[in-house]
């Protein structure tokens, strides 16, 4: 996993502590951060992938223009920004230097792509849901990225840094070589960037 992965780049005398919960949403958060380490010098915050895939159910419904398709998204965009935020202000309450993550698209073309197919019973094959999360998610990472510009963060940009078939373990999940990637920049991150200066910077 990404975490013993780090483990291996890092030094003998750090720590890394794995939080985060298979399968949890944005509204975990503040349950996962109750075991936040006393000594912890850093937090990164990599969430919303499986609200996203909860989102999914949008795409079942009918509508008969496309603006109404959007209006319908625009209640799932104003509904994730809303749970971003308030995860995001309790992050920060604990006074750490922060990270948040994009969420990475799908890789539906995957030979091991079986996660996704089964949140959805949208009548579209593998080609067409590939073209519908490359359009809709960058509307989500967009919030993303907003608010992490707002609170002065570094961003760890996944949607960018997942770019080929081989950093996937299935549709949805990073490989060793995907969580490698992580792995690097989360490093870079903790030996380079200056929290102090308050400023966002995207590290993809």
């Amino acid at each position: 996993d990404v975490a013993e992965q780090l483990r291996g780049l890092l030094g003998p005398d750090d720590k890394v502590t794995l939080l985060a919960v298979d399968g949890d949403v944005i509204n975990g958060i503040p349950d996962q951060l109750n075991d936040l380490p006393n000594d912890a010098t850093h937090l990164f915050i990599s969430v919303g992938g499986n609200d996203a895939l909860g989102a999914l159910r949008v795409m079942e419904m009918p509508v008969n223009k496309v603006g109404e398709g959007f209006l319908l998204f625009h209640e799932v965009r104003k509904e994730f920004e809303k749970m971003y935020q308030k995860m995001l202000s309790n992050a920060l309450s604990y006074s750490l230097p922060t990270t948040v993550c994009t969420i990475y698209r799908p890789c539906l073309s995957h030979k091991n792509a079986i996660r996704m197919i089964g949140h959805s019973d949208i009548d579209f094959n593998s080609d067409q849901q590939q073209q519908i999360a490359n359009t809709a998610l960058p509307i989500i990472n967009g919030i993303i990225r907003n608010e992490a510009i707002s609170a002065g963060l570094p961003v760890i940009d996944l949607e960018i840094i997942f770019s080929d078939v081989a950093d996937y373990a299935n549709d949805i999940e990073p490989s060793a070589i995907g969580g490698m990637k992580i792995s690097k920049v989360i490093k870079k991150i903790v030996d380079h960037h200056d929290f102090l200066d308050d400023w966002t910077k995207i590290y993809s």
